[in-house]
């Protein structure tokens, strides 16, 4: 570009020169001067002005991320584009027009200032059961720099507003009104993506352009339906939360059970070991009848005072273990 620029520039200052220099002559045999125009500088800047210009005007480059298609006055475009660099065409019959082909993006959507066209540019399209939806998408695109010639025949720099707006919503509508609502905001929004996805980019290769990717980014309703989704979300929250509530109480029911039943088999236990043990005495009994007395006594001892002895009559006699022993205590007269 810096050459083509330069010699434009160079071309642009010869045509100055030549018309300072016959400019000057003039002025100078207006004021009664003998000046004469030297014929040899005049042609000299004559032609090497002409052929800057020339080559200027011939010279085009091409930058990255763009490409040329060239116009020619009699046979009209060539059907090869000019890729980036430094190309030649014929000067003044031939017109370079510059396309982009970076990636582009087209949105449409509800929100204020983020699509193309100011305001709410969802498309709105009605679904299988006649419910109005509204559409927030983003088209990635590009032109294909092999059919740029293509395009330019038949769109020009207009193929935004003929083309690719008009597609989109042709063939969003196409599919959002093949399902239900409840899929498209659900579990088949992917698949309908997919689908007008393969669609455009059918129709856009056609065209001349790539499709890079197309984006469902928002699914809107209607204020009636909007409402009617938020009552029954609200519906559905409370089911969920008494189902919780009813669950919980189920499994304190159960641990109520489970602690009752605990309860139950250490009674069940205790009351066996407490026969066991009475069965176990009661035996003892049996094979040692003397065993009570002496538990009898056990109980009494250290503190005993008195003794039973056993009798052939079944009275046992009571003997004071103090008196057999001499350790009575004597009785302290009212004197000492």
């Amino acid at each position: 570009m810096f050459v083509a620029q330069a010699i434009k520039a160079i071309g642009s200052l010869l045509w100055l020169a030549l018309f300072i220099y016959v400019g000057y002559v003039l002025l100078s045999r207006s004021r009664g001067k003998k000046t004469r125009i030297s014929l040899t500088v005049t042609v000299l800047l004559l032609i090497l002005a002409s052929v800057a210009s020339t080559l200027g005007a011939g010279l085009v480059v091409i930058d990255a991320g763009e490409v040329g298609v060239v116009f020619n006055t009699f046979t009209g475009t060539k059907p090869e584009p000019l890729y980036p660099g430094l190309h030649f065409v014929i000067p003044y019959i031939e017109t370079v027009y510059r396309y982009s082909t970076r990636e582009q993006v087209y949105t449409m959507t509800k929100t204020y200032g983020e699509g193309e066209v100011i305001g709410d540019d969802s498309l709105w399209s009605p679904t299988i059961e006649g419910l109005q939806v509204g559409i927030d998408s983003s088209t990635r695109y590009a032109i294909d720099p092999r059919k740029a010639p293509y395009v330019h025949n038949n769109f020009h720099d207009t193929y935004v507003q003929v083309f690719i707006r008009p597609t989109i919503r042709s063939v969003v509508r196409h599919y959002i009104s093949q399902y239900s609502i409840t899929d498209i905001y659900g579990p088949k929004r992917k698949e309908i993506q997919e689908k007008i996805e393969g669609e455009l980019r059918e129709r856009f290769a056609k065209e001349g352009f790539l499709l890079l990717s197309f984006d469902i980014r928002n699914v809107n309703f209607t204020e009636e339906y909007a409402n009617a989704i938020e009552q029954k979300q609200i519906a559905q929250q409370e089911a969920e939360r008494m189902k919780y509530v009813l669950e919980k109480e189920r499994l304190e029911a159960e641990r109520r059970k489970v602690e009752a039943e605990g309860y139950k088999q250490a009674a069940i236990i205790k009351a066996e070991g407490e026969a066991e043990a009475l069965r176990l005495v009661s035996e003892a009994l049996r094979e040692n009848p003397d065993l009570l007395t002496y538990k009898y006594i056990e109980k009494l001892a250290p503190n005993v005072q008195v003794i039973m002895v056993p009798s052939g009559t079944g009275t046992p006699f009571i003997l004071d273990v103090s008196s057999l022993l001499g350790t009575t205590k004597p009785e302290t007269s009212a004197g000492d």
